[in-house]
């Protein structure tokens, strides 16, 4: 298995996000880049927070008689045990989208919480996109910011990482036959922006160009976001962009 990683903050020197490989892990976590006010219980920084989860869900899952869902649910708790004595977590926190898997008995084993994405490529050709998308599809009648803060980690509403282990219960989470895939590709929803926003790819061509040139691929989408309309432009101009790529080596 060939692991690739690569990265391109929105704002050089200030990435939120998160990635890292070990063994036969990989955990990409984006962190949330809400308003402060929504977690100013807090003084721990967002890039902080996701780093801070991203290793601890590395070593965590080194323990392969745990779920990843497990692992994660001890990640989640081990970072809030790091500030909960000075910081009022329940008075709002810094939080991360995530995306894990691990090779094991001949599977690849997976979790996603929140918009960021599993890529997985199959041998015929096709990708399967994962995305946990309850975010994009919160349905409000006065949809403020304080009216979507109000539904994160909420029943009904969506969920992320945060200080709440039980977070990592609702993440999506299953197993694929490592003979079933020839490559993953684990996406921050600064990536996705190809395929969600700026339409330039579909799901294949964005798994396939991230296979080639992920560079390419980025220089691409940083093109295409300063080009578009001001009637479609986001509130962020550009967003972290990572993808940590698992090439499976073929048999023999």
């Amino acid at each position: 298995m060939i692991t690739q990683l690569t990265t391109d903050p929105a704002v050089p020197g200030a990435n939120e996000d998160a990635a890292g490989a070990l063994a036969s892990i990989a955990v990409l976590a984006d962190g949330a880049g809400i308003p402060h006010r929504f977690r100013a219980g807090c003084h721990h920084s967002v890039a902080w927070y996701s780093h801070q989860l991203t290793a601890r869900l590395l070593t965590a899952a080194l323990d392969e008689t745990v779920s990843l869902t497990a692992a994660a649910a001890q990640a989640i708790t081990e970072v809030a045990s790091l500030h909960q004595e000075e910081c009022d977590l329940a008075a709002g926190s810094p939080s991360a989208t995530l995306v894990a898997v691990r090779v094991i008995d001949e599977q690849l084993e997976h979790l996603v919480l929140c918009d960021s994405s599993l890529l997985i490529e199959h041998p015929d050709g096709t990708v399967t996109r994962l995305t946990d998308d309850r975010a994009d599809r919160l349905r409000l009648p006065d949809p403020t910011p304080e009216a979507v803060e109000a539904q994160r980690n909420a029943p009904g509403g969506f969920w992320v990482a945060r200080h709440e282990p039980e977070a990592a219960a609702e993440a999506l989470a299953g197993t694929t036959p490592l003979r079933d895939i020839t490559a993953v590709h684990l996406v921050s929803d600064g990536i996705t922006r190809t395929v969600d926003l700026l339409r330039t790819h579909d799901e294949s061509e964005l798994a396939a160009a991230l296979s080639a040139d992920p560079r390419g691929l980025i220089r691409q989408l940083r093109t295409a976001e300063r080009a578009l309309p001001a009637e479609r432009r986001p509130r962020k101009i550009h967003d972290d962009a990572t993808v940590v790529t698992l090439t499976m080596a073929p048999e023999g």
